[in-house]
């Protein structure tokens, strides 16, 4: 009977029976489902969009990537590896990744970044919150590596380097990224009106800012920015 169903409607079925979702509990489910046949370990296998890599994971990288081939997203926030040896690792497949998560590291990888954007070009969104120590280099890297951003999240790192120059950076990411529709610098203390409204000026898809712990921010401020990309902030 399994065999005289086409695959197309065995992934509509299991698509609909978990409600479309890719979390942890679609996991566990596509897992308890890809033992019932070979078939349906085929089809499971597509279904899985989203991978998180622990240390024990890493060795098993080649096997990961060849059998999971529909893969649109990273998380690497457990990790507590060599980061930049794993994205450069990473950047050797080709995979067509639209999201990557590397929060909860010391620093910007930036080596390992560089890498990766060399040969994965797809990414519109990351993630780099609760980063320990970040400097106002990493901001140009991300600028410069990654121009087809559409999300990006700096939130809540632990300290900054040198405030003048996370200025300059955000400048540079506010020009650079052409597509930017989402942001959040919460807890970035250095952001102040004018930034602000260099961020709504330049980025003309600018949909939402989240700017949550930013003291020199002025409701002035605020609302002078709003007005200028007042047709798509929502």
């Amino acid at each position: 009977m399994v065999e005289e169903i086409p695959d197309q409607c065995w992934e509509l079925i299991f698509t609909f029976l978990n409600d479309g979702s890719d979390g942890e509990h679609n996991h566990h489910y596509l897992k308890s489902l890809s033992i019932a046949s070979k078939e349906f370990f085929s089809i499971t296998n597509r279904l899985r969009f989203s991978l998180t890599i622990y240390v024990p994971t890493h060795p098993f990288l080649h096997r990961l990537f060849k059998r999971f081939v529909n893969l649109t997203s990273l998380d690497l926030t457990c990790f507590c590896g060599d980061l930049d040896a794993l994205l450069s690792q990473i950047s050797c497949f080709r995979l067509k990744l639209t999201s990557l998560n590397i929060s909860n590291q010391p620093t910007i990888p930036a080596i390992g970044l560089r890498a990766f954007s060399k040969k994965i070009t797809t990414l519109i969104s990351l993630v780099c919150s609760n980063i320990e120590s970040i400097y106002g280099t990493d901001l140009f890297l991300i600028a410069e590596c990654f121009p087809l951003l559409e999300e990006l999240d700096l939130s809540n790192p632990g300290e900054f380097a040198n405030h003048v120059n996370f200025l300059d950076g955000l400048d540079a990411l506010s020009l650079a990224l052409f597509k930017l529709r989402k942001i959040n610098l919460s807890g970035h203390c250095y952001v102040n009106d004018s930034s602000l409204l260099h961020l709504c000026k330049n980025c003309e898809f600018l949909e939402q800012v989240m700017m949550m712990n930013c003291s020199l921010l002025t409701h002035h401020g605020i609302a002078y920015a709003i007005r200028e990309r007042r047709q798509t902030l929502r």
